[in-house]
């Protein structure tokens, strides 16, 4: 009777396993961020708070915006919503006031709350506006580039030869590293280090899971990563309590905003810059050792297109885009952290300073490397402009994507809390970096770093530490 209980037991286990994709809330509910009512199995962690006046200011901007990233949205319909919306909220409003038409303010309140579900959620997934200096051309457009590529030949070995690299079956995503190459990744991660701390930024441990709201904050749909490193949480006390987690890694932008989500910064404390040093996890280059940067103003950008009257590539767009070019090619002169001034608030002048450090970093290793804007396709939803910076593989050749600078501004901030001084409406406004993906750029040095000897002399940065 015992053996046949423990069996029935485990049978019935086994079933409520097969069943946990039907009780997980993401497979069911529109939204974790922004939870649809009193029984919503997502608690209600933060109050996002979309400037909705803003985001429809511009029919047109709106509307290019989502054609030169390639989305395919009715943008009529998400227009005539909003006027509906606005009408729902005066008539509330308005009969609340006068404490009257209660049977009309009950209809009215039952229209806001279905139309909330949809609407607000669609507004949550709308994409960041550009900033004026994304290229409008099809493809990246290079701003500076430095040192001549080396051609791969007979003689040359790719790093694959160089480095012993290893991968198990039994570690999906994983390979492992031994000898001089996991020495060199360990050289690159100690060399940003000091130079980013020669600056004076904070370092900071990240988060490698989080919870689905944070995800969705950051654009990401549902439907996306259902089946991407996902870890499914049972609570023993109630077994129809599921949650589905996301595991991103610690070097990622989730891990590293995630300490900041419910934050009310100081107005002495800004600009505040922050850096962490982990690994990335990704299904299709495996994990990687990197360095991620992340600055907060309380200044925003002056330069993102949501008003009619502004263009892409107008005279101010233009401005910005040439001093950030000419600020990138003078980093060879950066010799002392005192030549780079980072306490402005301007969140469009921490961009070009950040940018500048970051590009010094890579012109001091001497390899060929080139730094570009990316089109409007390229950029995820809460990027508003992206600066990518490329080294060269002679074994590939071509450049790979080592290291990228991202203008946030308040788009994050608006989904996760994120404020400066205790007024609720101050949102601060941020710059992300991908400092280093630093087991890319290794093979890139370890290739260009050979002699004809075939022996590795590597440059003179990182042969002194």
């Amino acid at each position: 009777m015992i053996i046949i209980r423990r069996h029935t037991k485990c049978f019935l286990h086994e079933i409520r396993r097969t069943l946990i994709a039907e009780r997980i809330p993401q497979y069911k509910e529109r939204s974790a961020l922004l939870p649809g009512g009193l029984n919503t199995p997502f608690p209600i962690v933060v109050e996002p708070d979309i400037d909705l006046e803003l985001l429809f200011k511009s029919h047109e901007q709106l509307q290019e915006n989502l054609q030169r990233r390639h989305w395919i949205v009715d943008v009529k319909k998400v227009e005539h919503d909003y006027h509906l919306w606005k009408k729902l909220n005066k008539q509330i409003a308005e009969a609340t006031a006068r404490r009257s038409q209660l049977e009309e303010l009950h209809q009215w309140g039952e229209q806001l709350y279905a139309l909330n579900a949809k609407f607000l959620v669609a507004c949550l997934r709308l994409p960041a506006p550009l900033h004026g200096a994304v290229p409008e051309i099809t493809g990246r457009k290079l701003l500076y580039e430095y040192g001549s590529q080396r051609k791969s030949s007979l003689t040359m070995r790719s790093w694959r030869d160089l480095a012993e690299v290893t991968s198990l079956d039994a570690a999906p995503f994983s390979s492992f590293a031994f000898g001089e190459f996991a020495q060199l990744e360990y050289t690159l991660l100690n060399y940003f280090n000091k130079s980013l701390d020669a600056y004076n930024m904070q370092f900071c441990s990240t988060v490698n899971v989080v919870k689905s709201f944070v995800i969705e904050a950051f654009g990401y749909h549902f439907s996306d990563i259902k089946n991407v490193f996902n870890i499914v949480a049972e609570h023993d006390d109630d077994e129809n309590s599921v949650e589905l987690l996301h595991l991103f890694g610690t070097s990622t932008p989730l891990g590293i905003v995630s300490p900041f989500i419910r934050t009310n910064f100081t107005s002495d404390a800004l600009p505040y810059y922050v850096y962490s040093i982990g690994r990335n996890y990704n299904p299709h280059s495996g994990q990687s050792s990197c360095i991620e940067l992340l600055a907060f103003s309380n200044e925003h950008s002056q330069h993102l297109l949501v008003d009619d009257h502004q263009k892409a590539g107008d005279e101010r767009a233009k401005a910005f885009e040439d001093i950030l070019k000419k600020s990138i090619t003078n980093c060879v002169n950066i010799t002392h952290p005192k030549d780079i001034n980072l306490m402005s608030n301007s969140v469009d002048f921490i961009y070009i300073q950040l940018a500048t450090i970051i590009t010094s970093f890579y012109q001091r290793l001497n390899v060929p490397l080139r730094v570009c804007l990316s089109p409007s396709y390229e950029l995820l939803s809460y990027e508003s402009l992206r600066l990518t910076i490329e080294v060269y593989l002679p074994s590939q050749i071509d450049y790979v994507r080592v290291g990228s600078v991202s203008l946030i501004d308040d788009y994050l901030a608006r989904r996760l809390m994120i404020k400066h001084n205790s007024d609720n409406k101050s949102y601060v406004a941020m710059v992300h970096a991908r400092v280093a993906d630093v087991s890319q750029l290794a093979k890139c040095v370890l290739e260009a770093s050979q002699t004809i000897g075939r022996g590795i002399k590597l440059p003179s940065v990182l042969s002194m530490r």
